[in-house]
Order: C-alpha cells, then sequence, then structure tokens
C-alpha cells in the first residue's frame, strides 16, 4: 500500500542532494553541450540525474523512472513512474542566472500525485502530496502554502518565460493587464512565485515535457491553483515517446481560470 508520506520524504531528501550538487557546479567551469533537440546539457544536469535515478532505483525498485536526460527505466505500464527533471531550466543555470531547479514528480495510474521542486539558489523547496496540501521550507521553517484570492484582472500579475513572442505577449496584455513580473525560466521557478502569491497567472509560449509538469501541478492544484493545456483540457500523461505533452500551457491562481481559456483563442500564443 503506498504510503505517500514515507516517499515525500524520500523525494525531498534526493532532491536535495540533486540540488546540494547543481550548486557545486555555479560559479565554476563546467562543460556544457547540446542535445539533438539542440537542447543544452551539462555536468550538473548529469550529476543531478544521477543522483536522483540512483535513489529512487534504491527505495522503488518496482516503480518506473523517466527522467529528461536517460529516458524511461522500468515498465512503462508500471502503476507508479517517477518522472525527474533533474535541472529545469538549464539555459539559466548556463548563464549563471536565477530561473533553475530539481523537480521530482511521480504518478500513480497516469496522474500526478506527488511533487518535490527544490531551488539550489534560494534554499527553497516547495512539496505536495494529492489530498494533502502543499507547503514551502526554506531558512528551517515549513509552511503551508496556497494561491492569492486576486480576482481583479488590472491587480493579477503575469509571470512568462525568457523568449516569450513580443507580439503575442502585447496582445496577451490586452486580457491580461495586470503588473507584468520579469521573465524567467523554469516551469518549477514560475510555479513557485504562483503559490508564493508573487504572481497569478503564467502563460507558456512552447510545448513542454511530462518531466517539466508534473511536480509543478501537483504542488500549485493541492495550494488551490490551476494547470491546464492553453485550451483548458487536463494535461496528458500517457506513457509514449517523446513523452511531451504536445499543448503549451496556463497556469493560474484558479479564480479566472476559465475565462483565461476562452480570452486566449484569440490571442496567438
Amino acid at each position: 500500500m503506498a504510503n505517500y508520506s514515507e516517499w515525500l520524504a524520500v523525494a525531498e531528501s534526493l532532491a536535495e542532494e540533486a540540488s546540494r550538487a547543481v550548486l557545486g557546479f555555479v560559479n565554476s567551469s563546467f562543460e556544457t553541450r547540446h542535445k539533438s533537440d539542440n537542447s543544452p546539457v551539462t555536468e550538473a544536469d548529469l550529476a543531478s540525474d544521477r543522483i536522483l535515478r540512483a535513489g529512487l532505483a534504491r527505495e522503488f525498485p518496482d516503480h518506473a523512472v523517466l527522467t529528461e536526460e536517460n529516458g524511461l527505466t522500468g515498465r512503462a505500464d508500471s502503476e507508479y513512474v517517477w518522472l525527474i527533471d533533474p535541472l529545469d531550466g538549464t539555459k539559466a543555470f548556463a548563464k549563471g542566472i536565477p530561473g533553475f531547479c530539481v523537480m521530482v514528480g511521480l504518478l500513480k495510474a497516469g496522474r500526478p500525485v506527488l511533487g518535490v521542486v527544490v531551488d539550489p539558489l534560494e534554499g527553497r523547496r516547495y512539496s505536495a502530496v494529492r489530498g494533502e496540501g502543499a507547503t514551502q521550507r526554506q531558512g528551517g521553517l515549513t509552511e503551508k502554502l496556497h494561491v492569492s484570492s486576486r480576482s481583479e484582472p488590472s491587480a493579477m500579475p503575469l509571470v512568462v518565460s525568457t523568449g516569450f513572442p513580443e507580439k503575442p505577449l502585447e496582445e496577451l496584455r490586452t486580457y491580461i493587464p495586470g503588473p507584468l513580473l520579469d521573465p524567467i525560466n523554469s516551469v518549477g521557478i514560475k510555479v513557485g512565485l504562483l503559490v508564493r502569491q508573487l504572481a497569478d497567472v503564467y502563460v507558456n509560449h512552447h510545448p513542454v515535457s511530462y518531466w517539466d509538469t508534473c511536480a509543478p501541478l501537483v504542488i500549485l492544484e493541492e495550494a488551490g491553483g490551476s494547470f491546464t493545456s492553453l485550451d483548458g483540457q487536463p494535461l496528458d500523461y500517457t506513457l509514449r515517446p517523446p513523452y511531451g505533452h504536445g499543448v503549451k500551457t496556463l497556469a493560474s491562481n484558479g479564480l479566472r481560470h476559465r475565462e483565461w481559456v476562452e480570452a486566449l483563442k484569440h490571442v496567438p500564443v
């Protein structure tokens, strides 16, 4: 029988260990190469991936593990599948700027049920188990998380990724006119802004993969928010290569989520 509290503690410990490994590469020289899709991968990505894969294999030998850097280990029809992004926001990490984190999520029968996101630079950890709420831990203190109650569009901060196309952003601002935060990399980092009530809407302008969304989705939903495709549909985690959702996404505090879905039908994001 699943003991999610114990499983969460394992995921948190491994994510913290991987985060320390990533932090060890900051301000040092490290090798960066590019994968077949031209996305960067660094020694830090690979070190974090090794820690997470080894730890999960040791603790959960009957579970499958899917990572950005090493693909699927175990059965695709496994009831439990761990999804790992060992370094979400590699571009920011390689530039030595904020916007990267370590993420560990868990699927049960294709549904996200557990998530951990660790921001190495801030020493901040977000955690959640389905049905048990979301928490943040930093500086030895743990606190419950809940999205903001802001519902007036002009007061709802928007966050987007770096590289968001200028023209679509202008059109988007006619529907979401609230404060525009500085663009930043990493799904996990941006969802962290929502659960800390620093942002209320996050629009993603490019398709993402399962390991990008699993952990942040659980954390955001357990904090009271919503995370869907741009057209409002639930994200699909059916395990088939290349393990990408194939859609752009919308995350929010939930209070105007359906309204944003309708509005985005008129914006060529």
